[in-house]
C-alpha cells in the first residue's frame, strides 16, 4: 500500500518529520533555549502540584506548617495577582511556554538564560570567570561548599565538646586527720609488772617499771652497769641489803649531766654517798646522783636536760670512780635500768 501524505513524503526526503502547522505557518522543533526554560517550568509546577497534592493527601502535616509555608511564600509574591495573570496571557493568542515562563519567575524567582546562550553555557562561564580570578584556597573551599547558601551561624558555632576521660585517676578525698597524740600514761602508772617473788622489798620500792609522764630524758653518763638496782652483798662491809639504784662505770672528772630539766631540790655530803645532789623534775619525778668528785650546782638553780651539774668522782663508801643513779617516781624507788642505755662491751 503506498502512502501518499505530503508528511511522509518530506519525512523520506530530509530524515526529519514535518512541522505541524498552526495558524497557517510551520515551526521548527524546540530550540536549547526552549529546552532548558521547558525544564525550569516543569520543576515549578512538580512543586505547585507537590504542594497542591500534597493538602489532600497529608493535611495535618502540611496544616502544622501552614503558617511557615505562606509567610515564606508569600513574603515578596502575590500569588491571586500571579495566577490572574496567568490566566488572561492563556487566553490571549501569546506562546503557552512564554507566558508559564513568567509566571515561574514571578512566584519561584527563576530567571531565564540570557539571549543565545543555555543555562549551562552561563554556568560554566562563571566557574571559568572564579577559576582565573586567582582565588585562594580559602574562596575555592568557601565556593565548592557552598558556605555562602549556609544558614548564618553554623560554621561559627564550636562543635560541643565531649567530656573527656580523665587521664589522671583521683585519688579519694581523705580527710586530712590529725594522729592523735599518744596517750601518755599518767606518772606513777605501771608500764611493766616484774612478777618479783624474791625477798619482800622494803617500803616505797618497787621492781614494775612506773611511767615517767612526759619526761624528756638522757643518760647522766654513758658507761658500763657495775652494780644492779635490788638485794645484793654490799661490796665493802658484805652485807646482805637493798641497793637503792644502779652504779654506773665512769672516769675521774668526768661530767655528769641532768636526767631531765628541773630544779636541784638540794646538794650535801656524807660517809656513805659523799658528795651528792638531787634534781626535782616535777610531777612526782626526782633523780639522785652520788659519789660525784665535784658539785656545779647549787640548790634551788635550774638545769636543762644534759646540762652539767657534777663531775664523776669516788667520794664516800667507793671502790673506784663511778656515779650512784636513782630514780624516785611519786615517792617510790624505781630500778634506773629501765631508763637507761649502757655499754656493753
Amino acid at each position: 500500500m503506498e502512502h501518499t501524505s505530503a508528511s511522509y513524503r518530506t519525512y523520506r526526503t530530509s530524515g526529519r518529520p514535518a512541522a505541524r502547522k498552526r495558524g497557517g505557518g510551520t515551526k521548527s522543533g524546540l530550540s536549547p533555549k526552549e529546552r532548558v526554560r521547558l525544564g525550569q517550568l516543569c520543576v515549578c509546577l512538580a512543586l505547585f502540584l507537590i504542594v497542591f497534592v500534597g493538602k489532600g493527601a497529608f493535611p495535618q502535616q502540611l496544616a502544622q506548617l501552614q503558617g511557615k509555608l505562606v509567610s515564606v511564600l508569600t513574603a515578596d509574591t502575590d500569588f491571586r495577582a500571579a495566577f490572574s495573570k496567568l490566566g488572561e496571557s492563556l487566553g490571549s493568542q501569546g506562546s503557552v511556554l512564554g507566558e508559564l515562563e513568567d509566571f515561574c519567575v514571578e512566584v519561584f524567582g527563576i530567571q531565564p538564560a540570557g539571549e543565545g546562550e543555555t543555562a549551562e553555557d552561563t554556568q560554566t562561564q562563571q566557574e571559568q570567570a572564579f577559576l582565573n580570578a586567582g582565588a585562594s584556597s580559602a574562596d575555592l573551599a568557601a565556593h565548592y561548599l557552598r558556605l555562602d547558601d549556609m544558614p548564618e551561624g553554623w560554621l561559627d558555632e564550636e562543635p560541643a565538646a565531649q567530656d573527656a576521660p580523665e587521664t589522671t585517676a583521683q585519688a579519694p578525698a581523705q580527710e586530712e586527720t590529725a594522729a592523735p597524740a599518744e596517750s601518755v600514761p599518767a606518772v606513777g602508772t605501771v608500764l611493766l609488772s616484774a612478777n618479783y617473788t624474791g625477798t619482800p622489798l622494803p617500803n616505797n620500792y618497787t621492781m614494775d617499771k612506773l611511767s615517767l609522764g612526759a619526761l624528756e630524758t638522757v643518760n647522766p653518763i654513758l658507761g658500763h652497769l657495775r652494780s644492779t638496782y635490788g638485794y645484793r652483798d654490799h661490796p665493802v662491809d658484805g652485807e646482805y641489803k637493798f641497793h637503792n639504784g644502779v652504779d654506773i662505770g665512769g672516769q675521774m672528772g668526768e661530767p655528769i649531766g641532768a636526767f631531765a630539766a628541773g630544779t636541784v631540790e638540794y646538794i650535801g655530803e656524807n660517809d656513805d654517798h659523799g658528795l651528792y645532789l638531787q634534781i626535782d623534775h616535777g610531777n612526782g619525778v626526782k633523780s639522785f646522783y652520788a659519789h660525784c668528785s665535784k658539785l656545779l650546782v647549787s640548790q634551788g638553780q635550774t638545769v636543762a636536760a644534759g646540762e652539767t651539774v657534777a663531775l664523776v668522782g669516788s667520794t664516800g663508801v667507793s671502790t673506784g670512780p663511778h656515779l650512784h643513779f636513782e630514780i624516785k617516781c611519786a615517792g617510790v624507788h624505781v630500778d634506773p635500768a629501765y631508763y637507761l642505755t649502757f655499754l656493753t662491751d
